[in-house]
């Protein structure tokens, strides 16, 4: 019982002090990266340092007892920070002490929609986020990050309605760019280039953070006209759970379900493209909805932002060997130490804001997917412009209007290619007994008296009229009068629903008025069973038109033989009904052989 309510333990059995020291290893890099980072991503969300520094504190803590991952540094990340600032941006002014209350609220609303979530087994909705939504958001969120961090690398402080007007208006006053600010963030981002290029396992963002530190001190850049962050509350916040004001309870609803969702699958989305065959225990997305709920709702009571995975972290996690979530306890215990003993120091060393936004925007370098841009562009044209059309509307409108849009446009491909699934004629390899689509072999033929085709899809309500008008198009390119027989290829069929069920009644009907009988090949078990139960074709197909394989179809409308359709017609359906005794095998007997049956001349 333990183990399941924390399945975090799990990860102990059999924990050695091997183990640990690799844990301790790799706690100790990422507490290293966490501390700069969490930083400037609380800074780019519109709240005080202190509250990046808490939410990698108390919540990491959290997941690793209930987390069902190894893999992933739960933590602040910079997609979720964009997210906050660019939903409540609208309700308060960044910075002010309505908008921080609302950040603690909308931290509780997060965990509290991914903790029921969780509890109802909503995991399944990582599946209405398609990869092209996905790269094509992240990477407009990216350059939407980049962009809002271009005021405080210049500092030039100018009003826009978005990253491109904000842009524009920078690059047309750069005569009042500050000299000072500028130069701190080129050699900011150089140094954490070169270190990342040259030394990849050098600490470059804390080091930067420390040595900018010094020499701002030193020479007293905050009275040089650059911006600086010099006060950082000492010690942790009192646990209080936040008022909340259902007043503006629906206006903060569609931002928390956009954090929750985007959290949720950015940190599955890592569990997954993580796991191995090797893997002791598999990622429960139902649990990790609990975990990160929970771990959000208890950050929302100590001055936190909602938390996620983060990719850089994560891959920085397993690359220094990190084994179980100790690792998180030990990068938690290091910022916790910062937090008590050495915020302090900002007050004579302050940190220029220029170089939390140097370390910011080379940190979401990694978001823009310009080679999965490339690689989609190639494979395919619809997906691409997905990727395109969600891109374009973050970028113009927003980041919940654009995966909004990009959800939108998701399912409607999924509904226009639910609703025309391919659909081809079949034809005879020659010198073969295969039966294969006619547009893509040469060597083919195809007869004049028989229609052989294939449906790809379950039939259904939606696809019914296609289906059906896609049938008599062929019909109608064969010489009239040709035609004796048509045979659908059902192997691709699923499913059956009662209105194609209808609509196949109509078709079976129009054909044999036209002295054209129909017949049905491949046909799984579940859609045999949906045909015998119905009460106007069971009759029809059970007799003599329903077989195994094409070749058997085309035996028997040729010849009459029909030795083997008696296999296409098993179904739990039938063998629950009473059978006229024609040498049919009774249920639960033994399966016995049948001679070869003849069509009535």
């Amino acid at each position: 019982m333990l183990y399941k309510l924390l399945p975090g333990l799990l990860w102990l059995q059999g924990y050695t002090t091997q183990t640990l020291r690799r844990d301790l290893a790799s706690g100790l890099a990422i507490g290293v990266m966490l501390i700069p980072q969490s930083m400037g991503y609380a800074v780019l969300a519109g709240l005080p340092p202190e509250f990046g520094l808490y939410a990698s504190i108390f919540s990491p803590l959290l997941y690793a007892l209930l987390g069902t991952s190894n893999k992933i540094s739960i933590g602040p990340v910079a997609l979720d920070a964009i997210l906050i600032l660019s939903g409540l941006s609208v309700l308060a002014e960044p910075g002010s002490d309505e908008y921080l209350q609302l950040a603690v609220e909308l931290t509780l609303l997060v965990g509290l929609i991914q903790f029921l979530f969780g509890l109802l087994r909503f995991g399944f909705i990582i599946n209405f986020l398609s990869y092209p939504v996905v790269v094509g958001y992240t990477s407009a969120a990216a350059v939407i990050i980049i962009g809002s961090q271009l005021q405080s690398l210049t500092g030039l402080h100018v009003d826009s309605a978005n990253v491109l007007q904000l842009s524009w208006q920078l690059l047309a006053n750069m005569n009042d760019w500050h000299g000072i600010t500028v130069g701190i963030s080129v050699a900011s981002l150089l140094f954490i280039f070169l270190c990342k290029r040259y030394l990849p396992k050098l600490p470059n963002a804390l080091l930067l953070l420390v040595g900018t530190m010094l020499l701002s001190g030193l020479f007293h850049a905050g009275q040089a006209g650059v911006e600086v962050i010099n006060s950082v509350p000492k010690g942790f916040p009192a646990p209080h759970f936040p008022d909340i004001d259902f007043t503006r309870l629906g206006e903060l609803l569609p931002v928390a379900f956009t954090v929750a969702l985007m959290g949720f699958v950015g940190t599955m989305s890592i569990c997954k493209s993580q796991e191995s065959p090797k893997d002791k225990r598999s990622v429960q997305p139902n649990q990790e909805l609990v975990a990160l709920g929970l771990a959000n709702a208890l950050g929302a009571l100590l001055r936190s932002f909602p938390v996620s995975a983060s990719f850089s972290r994560s891959a920085a996690m397993r690359e220094a060997g990190a084994l179980t979530q100790v690792s998180a306890l030990v990068s938690s215990g290091l910022i916790a130490i910062t937090v008590l003993f050495l915020t302090p120091l900002f007050t004579d060393y302050p940190l220029p804001k220029a170089v939390l936004a140097a370390i910011i925007v080379m940190s979401v370098l990694g978001l823009f997917k310009y080679q999965e841009m490339k690689t989609l562009f190639r494979q395919d044209t619809k997906e691409f412009v997905i990727l395109l059309v969600t891109f374009l509307i973050t970028l113009l409108l927003g980041v919940q209007q654009g995966l909004l849009v990009g959800v939108a446009v998701s399912l409607v491909l999924v509904i226009y290619n639910s609703t025309t699934p391919h659909i081809t004629e079949l034809g005879k390899i020659d010198g073969e007994d295969l039966y294969r689509n006619i547009h893509r072999f040469e060597s083919i033929s195809v007869r004049k008296d028989l229609l052989i085709f294939r449906f790809d899809a379950p039939l259904y309500f939606a696809n019914k009229d296609y289906f059906k008008s896609r049938l008599y198009s062929m019909i109608k390119r064969r010489p009239e009068g040709s035609l004796k027989a048509v045979i659908l290829d059902a192997q691709a069929v699923s499913s059956i629903d009662s209105t194609s069920l209808i609509m196949l009644e109509s078709v079976i009907e129009n054909l044999q008025e036209q002295g054209i009988e129909f017949y049905m090949v491949s046909l799984i078990g579940p859609v045999r069973d949906t045909l015998t139960r119905s009460a106007a074709l069971s009759e029809y197909v059970l007799n003599e038109h329903m077989f195994p394989q094409i070749t058997d179809a085309v035996l028997y409308i040729d010849q009459g033989i029909s030795s083997r359709a008696s296999i296409a017609r098993q179904s739990n359906a039938a063998k629950k009904r009473p059978r006229k005794k024609h040498g049919v095998t009774k249920p639960g007997s033994p399966v016995q052989s049948h001679p070869a049956r003849r069509r009535p001349e």
